[in-house]
């Protein structure tokens, strides 16, 4: 078992392979691992391997590219692995890594796979898929929402918000010759909107301008359509789904209890209540839908 050494943060850098999209990690989005530390320490050391210190560094982070923000921004040495590994290892680490803590975005993943096709880290999407221990059809997906292009992830607030269907089903519409000026058109417009919408409305006015454009429409309405919420470690809460009138909160039945339906019943019933959505004088009053697979409340004031 390798040995858990403390190093300077400050003399460590990350691998050029690392998947993570560094302009968005910063104090703001790294809260919740800054506490941690705070509060606990680094409970899972990063993996690095040793570098000859000339460029001023002594290591190369295979991954870990948040706890070394962290270990900098709150100036403490920073829990490593040191491991002599190839950049064909390095891969396999740093996928096994992203698989167990399920927090990267699927236009991360697919960005990393396409960065170490390009670099001959791998000689194809076949070759990379074996060697990963994935489905080809898996690869394929995450670098067809990787090479979606700067001017429809510039309408997001960020490219981590794209859901890997979305992605797809983004790129598929922009294949079509007709529709593509329209669609960045619409993705130029959204992205000068101030306060920007939600992922879910900006995917789905992109999207609408497909039916716009064409007459016909870009296919019906599916789960993955759903805005997906999860947890830190990237587990599923709910989907909320939204409609013409209305929104629907989908619960998993199958691992929430129903003495926790009831709960959430409750509170957004309160909430609705003190929010007053429709004000007070209102005719029709305030309503949301939570709903599992088997049972939608209505919910009214």
């Amino acid at each position: 078992m390798s040995e858990v050494i403390q190093v300077s943060p400050f003399r460590c850098r990350m691998w050029d392979g690392h998947a993570r999209l560094e302009e968005y990690i910063n104090e703001e989005t790294c809260q919740a691992e800054i506490s941690s530390f705070l509060g606990h320490g680094q409970q899972t050391p990063v993996l690095g391997r040793p570098l000859d210190g000339r460029d001023g560094y002594d290591y190369e982070l295979i991954y870990g590219a948040r706890r070394l923000f962290v270990a900098q921004h709150l100036n403490v040495p920073l829990l490593l692995v040191s491991r002599d590994v190839s950049d064909r290892e390095a891969t396999a680490a740093l996928d096994i890594e992203n698989r167990h803590r399920r927090e990267l975005s699927p236009y991360e993943r697919g960005r990393g796979y396409l960065g170490w096709l390009r670099s001959g880290v791998f000689s194809s999407q076949e070759d990379l898929a074996r060697s990963l221990n994935v489905s080809p059809s898996q690869v394929s997906r995450l670098i067809r929402v990787a090479q979606l292009p700067p001017v429809i992830l510039s309408a997001f607030g960020s490219p981590l918000e794209i859901c890997e269907n979305w992605g797809r089903r983004m790129m598929d519409l922009l294949d079509d010759p007709q529709v593509r000026p329209a669609i960045v058109a619409a993705a130029r417009i959204i992205a000068k909107e101030s306060p920007r919408p939600a992922a879910v409305s900006i995917y789905r006015r992109l999207v609408a301008v497909y039916t716009e454009t064409r007459g016909c429409a870009a296919g019906p309405q599916t789960e993955s359509d759903d805005e997906v919420i999860k947890d830190r470690d990237g587990r599923l809460l709910f989907r909320i789904r939204h409609r013409q009138h209305d929104a629907a909160v989908l619960l998993p039945i199958g691992t929430v209890p129903e003495q926790v339906l009831l709960e959430v019943v409750a509170r957004v019933r309160e909430i609705l209540r003190g929010a007053r959505i429709q004000g007070a004088d209102s005719k029709v009053p305030p309503r949301t839908r939570v709903g599992t697979s088997r049972v939608v409340y209505n919910l009214r004031s």
